[in-house]
């Protein structure tokens, strides 16, 4: 028969097995909790994980900034905080509060104190700025007073924009090329002669003219960064992006453009053969070439009345009855 201290000491062993059981398994759920992998299983936090693999930081993981360190030991403090955390943005999340996350924004960097950035950064070391940029670092932390006043896209770069420019929409946020900007935007106070103004998105030229449409209607800022507000017109001929109401037929949309130079036009829409009978001419076949050559099927089903709901009386004269057989308007 088992004697009493043989069962003391067999339940010590079992308390400190359970104890150490306890450790490790609180120990594993801190470090599997820590793990990005974590993080971006949430759809809205995925695109932040994206983010910042493309970065600087991505030895570093999420909890060394987005937490207060605590030590081994408090392990279930760190759980709970944690938790905490999860809690509120399921919350969010089931709320329809949920945040954008594919932007890497002001939201989140109010949580980044100063002090968590100088644990690994030395304030008075040589500041040396890549990408061609001046800047006086001491001045600007002085006056900010706020790492993440300026290095918000470091642990979340968007990786669809190019970094220069995404950097240098961060300045823009106080330096501007307007009157009313708190500091100038001219490209001397930044960059040295040395510096291509011209960025790699940018090049080659016949490819950026291509396709920097669709990057304009993104969003206007990084264009505003270098052009004046003038630049676009001076290409493109109309405003742009078009005003409300261009397709519309208001007083100042397309057609007024449209009736004085119809090349101004064909400068960006390059849809063949007819682009304004794409809208304009219910019926029209675009295999069967431009509308003047099926124009005469829709007369004779619908009548000329038909045609005068837009034309006026006289539009089917200028053509057929002319000397020349056709006249410009007919040709438009």
């Amino acid at each position: 028969m088992e004697d009493r201290s043989s069962r003391v000491v067999r339940s010590l062993w079992i308390a400190a097995a359970s104890i150490c059981a306890v450790l490790a398994l609180g120990l594993a759920m801190t470090r599997v909790t820590a793990s990005a992998i974590v993080c971006g299983a949430c759809h809205e936090m995925s695109p932040k994980v994206a983010a910042w693999r493309t970065g600087g930081h991505t030895q570093i993981g999420c909890p060394a900034c987005h937490e207060t360190p605590l030590p081994w030991y408090r392990f279930p403090e760190t759980l709970a905080v944690r938790g905490a955390m999860l809690t509120r943005d399921v919350g969010d999340h089931w709320s329809n509060r949920a945040r954008d996350a594919s932007r890497a924004s002001n939201d989140d960097t109010s949580t980044v104190p100063d002090s968590t950035c100088l644990k690994c950064h030395d304030p008075s070391r040589k500041i040396t700025m890549r990408f061609g940029t001046l800047i006086d670092h001491t001045e600007h932390a002085k006056r900010n007073k706020s790492c993440v006043s300026c290095h918000i896209w470091t642990a979340h770069p968007d990786p669809n924009v190019e970094r220069p420019i995404l950097l240098m929409a961060q300045c823009f946020t106080c330096h501007g090329r307007t009157k009313t900007a708190k500091a100038p935007g001219t490209c001397d106070v930044c960059h040295p002669k040395s510096f291509s103004l011209r960025p790699e998105s940018h090049r080659p030229a016949s490819a950026w003219r291509t396709r920097h449409g669709k990057v304009a209607l993104a969003g206007g800022q990084p264009c505003d960064m270098c052009h004046d507000e003038d630049f676009c017109r001076n290409c493109h001929g109309v405003d742009m992006p078009h005003p409300t109401g261009w397709g519309k037929g208001q007083p100042a949309g397309h057609a007024s453009v449209a009736e004085l130079n119809r090349q101004v036009c064909a400068r960006c829409h390059k849809e063949k053969p007819d682009l304004c009978s794409m809208c304009h001419h219910k019926g029209w076949e675009p295999t069967k070439g431009p509308w003047i050559s099926q124009h005469p099927l829709m007369v004779r089903q619908h009548g000329a009345a038909f045609c005068m709901r837009c034309h006026a009386a006289t539009f089917c004269t200028d053509c057929h009855i002319s000397r020349l057989g056709i006249s410009p308007i007919a040709q438009q």
